[in-house]
């Protein structure tokens, strides 16, 4: 029997938005109603399909369009959207929820393929994490393992003692950041869903499972999804293929191997800022789905991503610099323009672009780590605010610029110069 998901990506949807670099876009007319600050108020369905070869999919309704369709949260902490239906098709959209209104948490049997939609009583149990780790499993070569820590799920099939080493710096970071935005004045939540990594032995089978999320997984050393909720990964040190059967590695061994590498640091690096972009949409620091510009949940990441080399982790802490995105921006300051401050601020392509993104991603920590050392209380209001808008309103230019003036003042010339001074300073 398939599932919803598989059904709908084999016919050519999308199982939401699986947006990896950087995160929290959505459909621009799938949702502008509230999903719910308490999760509580959410509304738990059972949708029946007309198919009988479709599962039923239980989950809270997060929006419904009647362009787009209903995206739901099911138990495992994944978003999953059911398309609407074309037009010209037999069941006509309710016309309570036109696509030329705002969104509705209604649900209606006007969505393509329903049957049925039946409110259950909430609210909603989340899968208990070795459950969530058995399905997970599924993902996964034959004879993968899992590990459940506090907070995260772990499925692998590289050694154990890689394994426990991503699990413990996953744990770290967790911890990390936890104390660190409680000190600046947010209160983060426990995560609801446990968080899912999985780490894949062979570069291969990585790539393969990144095919159904984005193109391009070959050039990645990992990446997280807001939709499916997961962290993905494979073995950095190639140590797999240089054990005999049955070897066991030390966990030394393993950190020695690691870091002797020319490229440890950006890999060490990818790890630690997937597991930030996966901690930070769990605990509330960012809304999942919300809107968010790029240089922001990017700058974040990179704020978090620091290796440090002379901790038997890999990750000594937070609020380190971040030396490879300052050497990039320094080298950047030499050619760059008067209004390459604003123009971050509202063009996300910047960090998309390969002509760019070194620039874009190095100005994006420096801007980050400026507004958290020299402007913290403005930061936190300005994480705030965007916190409150809903999923599936993106701001314009203008709105994002009006977002950030309101929270660091209105001469942006004036902020850039700062900025550039304190770059200076950094050693």
């Amino acid at each position: 029997m398939k599932s919803i998901p598989t059904l709908l990506r084999s016919a050519g949807f999308l199982v939401f938005l699986a947006t990896v670099f950087p995160l929290g876009l959505i459909p621009k007319a799938l949702g502008q109603s509230d999903p719910a600050k308490n999760t509580d108020a959410r509304r738990l369905i059972e949708v029946r399909f007309r198919a009988s070869e479709l599962e039923p999919i239980i989950g809270e309704l997060v929006v419904q369009n009647a362009k787009y369709g209903m995206l739901l949260l099911n138990e495992d902490g994944e978003m999953v959207t059911i398309p609407a239906a074309p037009r010209g098709s037999s069941k006509p959209p309710d016309p309570s929820t036109d696509p030329s209104t705002e969104s509705s948490t209604e649900p209606n049997a006007s969505i393509q393929g329903i049957q049925s939609i039946v409110e259950l009583e909430g609210p909603m149990k989340p899968t208990p994490p070795k459950e969530l780790a058995e399905k997970s499993l599924a993902l996964m070569p034959q004879g993968a393992k899992f590990i459940v820590t506090e907070h995260f799920v772990v499925c692998y099939d590289t050694t154990d003692v890689y394994a426990r080493w991503n699990a413990n710096l996953y744990e770290r970071m967790y911890k990390g950041m936890m104390r660190f935005w409680k000190e600046k004045g947010i209160e983060l939540e426990a995560p609801r869903f446990p968080m899912v990594a999985l780490i894949f032995s062979r570069q291969e089978d990585y790539i393969d499972y990144s095919k159904r999320d984005f193109r391009g997984g070959e050039n990645t050393f990992g990446y997280y999804t807001q939709t499916t909720n997961r962290l993905a990964t494979f073995d950095l040190t190639g140590i797999e293929g240089m054990l005999p059967p049955g070897a066991q590695v030390q966990r030394e061994e393993l950190i020695t191997e690691i870091f002797s590498r020319p490229q440890a640091e950006r890999q060490v690096a990818t790890i630690l800022h997937e597991a930030c972009h996966q901690i930070a949409f769990n605990t509330g620091l960012q809304r999942r789905l919300g809107d968010y510009p790029f240089w922001l949940s990017e700058g974040i990441a990179t704020f978090f991503e620091s290796p440090d080399f002379n901790s038997s982790s890999g990750w000594g802490g937070t609020g380190k610099i971040n030396y490879f995105n300052l050497g990039n921006l320094r080298q950047y300051a030499r050619i760059r323009p008067a209004d390459s401050m604003m123009k971050l601020l509202v063009q996300d392509d910047l960090l998309r672009r390969g002509e760019t993104s070194t620039a874009a991603y190095a100005e994006s920590w420096g801007l980050t780590y400026f507004l958290i050392k020299r402007k913290p209380k403005n930061f936190v209001e300005y994480l705030k605010l965007l916190r409150e808008r809903l999923p599936g309103n993106p701001a314009d230019a203008k709105q994002r610029l009006d977002d950030f003036r309101s929270c660091f003042g209105e001469d942006l010339d004036k902020l850039d110069k700062e900025f550039v001074r304190f770059v200076g300073t950094l050693r």
